[in-house]
């Protein structure tokens, strides 16, 4: 599977524009890395966004084992 990072900009999602697109293994790792080391929320009440959030943790880590 390929894993790319994109950096856009715009004054709203609908309008913006792609600054830079990358598929270099180093700054995938860092960024998901950077990212799992943020503090975790609180626990979720709502069950399925408390998935949604284990679900992106999880493609975080393998997209940082599988830059490594």
């Amino acid at each position: 599977m390929t894993t790319f990072l994109a950096l856009y900009r715009g004054d709203a999602v609908s309008s913006a524009k792609l600054l830079a697109l990358t598929a270099d293994s180093g700054l995938l790792c860092d960024f998901a890395a950077r990212l799992l080391a943020m503090p975790r929320k609180e626990q979720n009440p709502d069950l399925v966004l408390g998935e949604l959030e284990e679900g992106r943790r999880r493609a975080l880590q393998l997209v940082k084992s599988e830059a490594e």
